[in-house]
């Protein structure tokens, strides 16, 4: 002990006279003559560069700021960390402290970083400011990945660290400009509570995450890094609430853009090109914020004459040139009337994709009850999803009964109340057409604006619409045959309004397309896999591209059958299997003969017995490919073909 201590005071007294006695230029000398020799290279990476903040050390600090806190764990890490948190972002950061150091691996290269940090002092010693650089040092042969994948893989995960973390902004206009104190958005709603029908909810966060992934694919194409959304629908269907989920999913800015208080185009065009990237510009109620309605229907717009903003000029804003001046962008507007909006403002390229967001149905329910009772089930939920079926209710009346009480059968029994009031409100109502066929009125989704498609145009001249038989029934406001309304039902449980996005606009060309769809499922659910052929499948198939050309909402049906298909083309690679193998034990029982006679030569007989050996082997590769598709067979024979796809 005595002699390291000895050691250690011998090597401090020569490090302090070397220091002392050797001036600062001859030492700076040594080292850098030592370094020659060396196989280790540093990048030194300051605050500012030129004269500016330097965009590589800002990368840097939020980059190791994510590897620090689960580094500093593993041993030989820094024990010591910063840690703070602003106002501008939702988590904390965490860094490295002055003069620590962190190993980074990276394409399995070891990357040493250390962070330093140094006060700068004038003549008298007082503080002026703070020099703050980091040091990248690796071995030499890895400075030409260091330089094209490294460095641009820590500012390409800088950028998305900092676009995660950073708090969502609501801007509003004042004075046709954006409010300089935009507010952050505290709206607790995402995709998870959002109460929507799962498919449709599906379709939508991934064509989100399309396009935010999709800025090679914007470029290689030459269009604008943008995308518009429609939400359509009754009022109280949740278009706001899909706006914060989508704004939350995102992490974008919401810009709300108030058509009604811009008074002139130029105006308007300076409030676009101040939206930032990585926002949501929101136009909501579009039909009715200024008078932008259908030139079709001729309503002019000089009984608004205090409003200054044009379609043309809206149009040249969302799609012209203007709209080249930012990147990662969405549109959305809202209405609750479609058909009143211009057809030039619905095309592709302006709104891209046109969501209807309709009444209540009961899988909407259901996901309201578990976000506001959380509850999954109850004896009075067959009664509720029997009512919705039959009645026009929007989510938001529904929400409204279930915030009431903590008690989940005391807002159940309140909205069963609501619900029977609404439909004793509907029966009440005359009834049109004969029969006693309940027509509902068709709104919200039921748009009669320029998309309506005629079912004799040519793109649809595929489907063959369906008479309905003698012994009608009406479910919701679909009439269908009498046999198929169990379906239909079980269907829109399910699935919910599957023709809600439909091209189609009248009730019967809907109901129609209800009983192509629910036909192919009454086939399905009386066949066995044995019964049906591929052609008939194939059939079958086509109807349903054929509905999904007019916009159903039928890949469930699609991918059904798809499965069957690959199930009957299972099961002929099984018989010719079968076939295979008979042939082989056949041959190997003619050969097993041929060598118990006693003329066979040595030679012959190995041969024999080599080849059987073989052929033994391809036996048992083939029982056990038989094996495996019996087993994936089993779940078609054991079940019904469209068990799954409806809600008994």
């Amino acid at each position: 002990m005595a002699s390291t201590l000895s050691i250690l005071a011998t090597f401090t007294i020569i490090r302090s006279t070397f220091n002392d006695f050797i001036p600062k230029e001859i030492r700076d000398y040594l080292w850098s003559f030592i370094r020659r020799f060396s196989s280790e290279f540093t990048l030194v990476i300051e605050e500012s560069h030129d004269g500016s903040s330097n965009h590589i050390f800002q990368a840097t600090m939020e980059y190791l700021g994510s590897h620090v806190l689960s580094a500093s764990a593993a041993e030989g890490f820094p024990k010591r960390l910063t840690v703070g948190k602003s106002e501008k972002v939702r988590k904390f950061t965490f860094g490295l402290d002055r003069h620590s150091e962190i190993v980074d691996i990276f394409h399995d290269v070891p990357l040493k970083w250390k962070y330093n940090a140094d006060v700068n002092t004038n003549t008298n010693n007082q503080h002026t400011s703070e020099s703050r650089w980091y040091e990248l040092s690796f071995q030499k042969n890895h400075v030409e990945m260091v330089k094209s994948k490294y460095i641009p893989h820590i500012i390409n995960t800088a950028k998305k660290l900092k676009d995660r973390n950073r708090m969502v902004k609501f801007h509003t206009v004042r004075r046709e400009r954006w409010s300089s104190s935009a507010v952050n958005l505290d709206h607790p709603m995402t995709f998870d509570t959002l109460a929507l029908d799962g498919d449709l909810k599906k379709t939508i966060m991934e064509d989100l995450d399309s396009f935010i992934n999709g800025k090679e694919y914007y470029k290689k194409i030459g269009k604008v890094w943008k995308r518009g959304y429609l939400l359509y629908g009754p009022p109280g269907t949740g278009k706001s609430s899909l706006i914060a989920a989508m704004a939350n999913h995102l992490n974008f800015d919401i810009y709300n853009l108030n058509l009604s208080a811009v008074n002139s185009d130029s105006s308007l065009e300076y409030l676009l090109l101040h939206v930032s990237n990585r926002s949501i510009l929101v136009i909501e109620d579009i039909d009715c914020t200024v008078k932008l309605q259908n030139r079709d229907a001729g309503d002019p717009t000089a009984s608004y004459p205090h409003v200054q903003v044009t379609l043309s000029g809206l149009l040249n804003a969302i799609d012209g040139l203007l709209s080249c001046c930012g990147d990662e962008r969405i549109i959305v507007f809202t209405t609750n009337y479609k058909d009143k909006i211009d057809p030039a403002l619905l095309r592709a390229g302006r709104m891209d994709k046109h969501i209807c967001l309709s009444y209540s149905t009961a899988s909407t329910f259901k996901q309201l009850a578990v976000n506001y009772l959380g509850i999954l089930n109850h004896n009075l939920f067959s009664r509720i999803e029997k009512i919705i079926g039959e009645i026009n209710v929007s989510p938001a009346e529904i929400a409204g009964e279930l915030m009431k009480s903590k008690d989940p059968k005391t807002c159940l029994e309140g909205l069963i109340e609501l619900l029977e009031s609404k439909a004793s409100e509907a029966t009440s109502k005359p009834e049109e057409g004969e029969g006693g066929n309940n027509t509902k009125q068709e709104k919200g989704c039921k748009s009669k604006g320029s998309n309506t498609t005629n079912s004799d145009s040519p793109n649809h001249n595929a489907i063959t619409f369906l008479t309905v038989g003698p012994d009608p029934m009406t479910v919701r406001e679909y009439t269908v045959k009498a046999e198929l309304a169990p379906i239909l039902k079980a269907v829109l449980l399910k699935h919910g309004d599957i023709v809600t996005d439909c091209s189609l606009n009248s009730t019967q060309c809907r109901s129609s397309l209800l009983e192509i769809a629910c036909g192919i499922i009454q086939k399905l659910q009386a066949a066995k896999l044995e019964d049906l052929t591929e052609p008939e499948l194939r059939s079958m198939l086509a109807s349903v591209s054929d509905l999904e050309s007019l916009k159903l909402r039928v890949s469930w049906l699609r991918k059904r059958l798809d499965q069957i298909i690959e199930a009957l083309q299972l099961v002929k690679q099984c018989s010719a299997l079968e076939e295979d193998k008979r042939k082989i034990l056949q041959e190997i029982e003619e050969m097993q003969k041929e060598l118990g006679s006693c003329h066979m030569e040595t030679l012959e007989k190995e041969k024999k017995t080599l080849r059987i050996q073989e052929m033994e082997a391809v036996i048992g590769t083939t029982s056990e490919s038989i094996s495996s598709n019996e087993a994936r067979l089993s779940c078609f024979y054991e079940r019904s073909l469209v068990e799954g796809l409806l809600c008994l």
